[in-house]
């Protein structure tokens, strides 16, 4: 698997403008014709092959330094501190890549595909998520994408990476032109091929570390065919030539990789082929994970709160990667310190981003029967808190009253998604 520096293509097609990006064309739409250049005269009906056109240069925006993660320590009187940062492990990173973590906003132009087409793109695309720390957005206003994906005919293609944004809000950076009655088996081949050009990911072929036994003659030939009607020297920059080591960051050659397009024997002088790969190999996952690291991921925590009113007593236990990736489960609970339990009524308030506060309370001993519950389980959509306020406590105090306690735990900027908080109220008195 490689990182690109640029590939693009022209279509110009419909309101959004289709130019300058990279194409791949499945050329089983094609008609079967033959193809002459000089005295040789080539069959090219069983032939597919992938098209790459290099675009005019052109000035990227800087890439915005987002990658750091603050690593916490968390103490076991809940406290925590910053103790290192992690960035990208990369020494020569192209600036076609993204940062890692980053969320990326993909809308669609239903022009020539359908809703069912639509849905089918977000659901295989999202498969990247699982093996690069990135993340897609998929938005209803197109103009705010910087993933914009149309299905008009005429070839599937993917703009490489931050190119996309060099283009006005009215380019289509992705089309798949030939979804359309496809399988989903092929469906899905074809997304993540795509998806991984978005993500900076070049064709395996053009690798610095790889030699294919092209029949150039016949290459030349296929190449100066419509739509293409590309000359020699074109040929020569987008087939024969390979990227630089030093505008890359490669693996040795991967010729199972996702990103690496079937080679019909037509083309090569031995007669060797390399078939369609329908799924991320092994080196794909382990390269993704490199380029868009995560986040490490931090031992479960455990300790004791003391709120500081009458020898309280909450001891706190989090696990990482314990839920879904966009929640944080909190569990609340009534526990008992020397075997005598906790009783009466107990509150947390999670901050959330609107202003306001998620309230977790349990209890015993409540007249109401209903009322009576001694641990709550709530999970909350991380991207709803507030990393920025505390938790706050509250207990039933003299003649029941409900009182919020001075005590708060600053804890929720070392959470991440997928965390779970557990909170057991041990002790509420200070008898023995």
């Amino acid at each position: 698997m490689k990182i690109i520096f640029f590939i693009l293509a022209c279509f110009p097609l419909s309101n959004y403008s289709f130019s300058q990006i990279k194409t791949v064309v499945d050329k089983s739409t094609r008609p079967v014709k033959l193809s002459s250049i000089g005295t040789n005269t080539y069959n090219f009906s069983n032939t597919r092959a992938c098209i790459d056109i290099a675009p005019p240069s052109s000035p990227l925006p800087p890439r915005a330094a987002s990658n750091a993660y603050t690593i916490y320590k968390i103490d076991a009187d809940g406290n925590i501190s910053k103790v290192a940062f992690q960035r990208q492990p990369l020494a020569a990173i192209t600036d076609r890549m993204w940062e890692p973590g980053e969320t990326l906003r993909v809308g669609f132009n239903l022009q020539g595909g359908s809703l069912n087409l639509m849905e089918k793109v977000k659901f295989y695309c999202k498969e990247w998520e699982r093996i690069a720390n990135i993340k897609f957005e998929f938005v209803t206003n197109i103009n705010a994408a910087v993933i914009r994906v149309g299905f008009m005919p005429g070839g599937s293609y993917s703009m490489i990476g931050r190119e996309v944004l060099s283009q006005p809000n009215n380019v289509i950076t992705m089309n798949f032109g030939w979804l359309n009655g496809l399988s989903d088996a092929l469906s899905r081949q074809v997304i993540l091929h795509e998806f991984g050009h978005a993500l900076g990911f070049i064709h395996e072929h053009q690798s610095p570390g790889v030699t294919i036994p092209w029949d150039k003659e016949k290459v030349y030939a296929y190449y100066a065919q419509p739509p293409n009607n590309w000359s020699r020297e074109i040929v020569d920059i987008n087939i024969f030539a390979r990227y630089a080591t030093t505008l890359t960051n490669y693996s040795y050659y991967d010729k199972l990789s996702i990103m690496q397009y079937a080679i019909p024997a037509d083309l090569t002088t031995d007669g060797s082929s390399i078939g369609l790969n329908m799924d991320f190999s092994n080196m794909d996952k382990q390269y993704a994970a490199l380029v868009y690291p995560f986040p490490p991921t931090p031992p479960t925590a455990t300790g004791a709160l003391k709120t500081g009113d009458d020898c309280d007593r909450v001891d706190f236990r989090i696990e990482y990667n314990a839920v879904a990736s966009d929640k944080i489960e909190f569990v609340f609970e009534l526990g008992d310190f020397n075997n005598k339990k906790v009783t009466w009524w107990k509150q947390i308030g999670i901050p959330l981003t609107n202003n306001t506060e998620y309230l977790i309370e349990i209890q015993n001993h409540s007249l109401i029967a209903s009322e009576n519950k001694t641990s709550a389980i709530v999970p909350l959509s991380f991207n709803t808190i507030n990393k920025q306020k505390s938790i706050r406590f509250w207990k039933a105090k003299f003649l029941g009253v409900h009182t919020l306690l001075g005590y708060q735990w600053n804890i929720l900027p070392a959470l991440r998604g997928g965390c779970r908080v557990h909170l057991r109220w041990n002790r509420d008195s200070c008898a023995p």
